[in-house]
């Protein structure tokens, strides 16, 4: 859920079904709890309003301990994977309809997958004669094509890779935190949490100051550009909080302020 604070009231994004069905219990005037991509918070939140922002990028347990909703790899489900069940796109759709080269992509991009090329390869030729009806036919298919061996599931970083496309989770970051910058007022701060090293890099180049340069000085020279916002380290999650939290060991945080 991604939680942004304005003027005394706490707004909520998300798309999840149950999470807007369990935001209901909350009954205040200062919550407010919207059904949408946080992508479009410029609908809803005007420009120098924001105190703070939490953005998880992560994906919430009760989704991937739901089978139907299809993003385990260990328990059978339909090949679905959105997050907003009223969109069209589906992981099916991304298996059965796109090109080896187009699934290559997804899982070498978005799931730094070193074995894509010959994941994709067995996954187009497994379909040309058989159905990939759920999520452990395609566990099975990718568990088969890999020779690298690690602590992970095989299919993890395919998994997570066709999750991350099929919802377009890295563009819909990308503008939120465009937006989130004139959206912050002076000392607002931005606490973003990630899963993904394509999230982190790209919180924090969206943050990082823009350099001007001068195109006629050979060699080129730049101007000088005051900082706008102030980024922290990566913030790890302590063991306590892992033994905890297991799924949480992956996670990185960064604190990003206006200036």
């Amino acid at each position: 859920m991604d939680k942004l604070s304005s003027k005394g009231q706490l707004v909520s994004f998300d798309l999840d079904d149950s999470a807007m069905e369990a935001a209901k219990n909350i009954k205040h005037e200062n919550f407010r709890f919207i059904k949408t991509n946080f992508s479009k918070i410029d609908e809803f939140i005007k420009d120098n309003s924001l105190t703070g922002v939490l953005i998880d990028c992560g994906v919430s347990s009760p989704q991937l301990d739901e089978p139907q909703r299809g993003f385990s790899f260990q328990k059978k489900g339909p090949l679905d994977m959105r997050f907003n069940q009223k969109q069209k796109l589906t992981c099916k759709d991304v298996i059965e309809k796109f090109s080896e080269k187009e699934i290559s992509t997804i899982l070498w991009k978005f799931g730094e997958e070193k074995e894509s090329r010959k994941i994709a390869k067995s996954i187009v030729k497994y379909r040309e004669k058989n159905v990939i009806n759920n999520t452990l036919d395609l566990a099975e298919i990718i568990k088969a094509a890999k020779t690298i061996k690690t602590k992970k599931h095989p299919a993890t970083k395919s998994f997570q890779a066709l999750r991350m496309a099929v919802n377009s989770e890295i563009e819909n970051l990308s503008v939120c935190l465009e937006k989130i910058k004139d959206k912050l007022i002076k000392s607002g701060k931005l606490v973003i949490i990630s899963f993904h090293s394509l999230e982190d890099r790209i919180a924090k180049q969206t943050f990082k100051p823009k350099i001007n340069f001068y195109e006629k000085d050979i060699p080129l020279k730049h101007q000088e550009v005051l900082d706008e916002f102030k980024i922290s380290k990566i913030i790890y999650p302590s063991t306590e909080e892992i033994s905890l939290n297991p799924r949480a060991r992956s996670a990185k945080m960064r604190i990003v302020e206006k200036l």
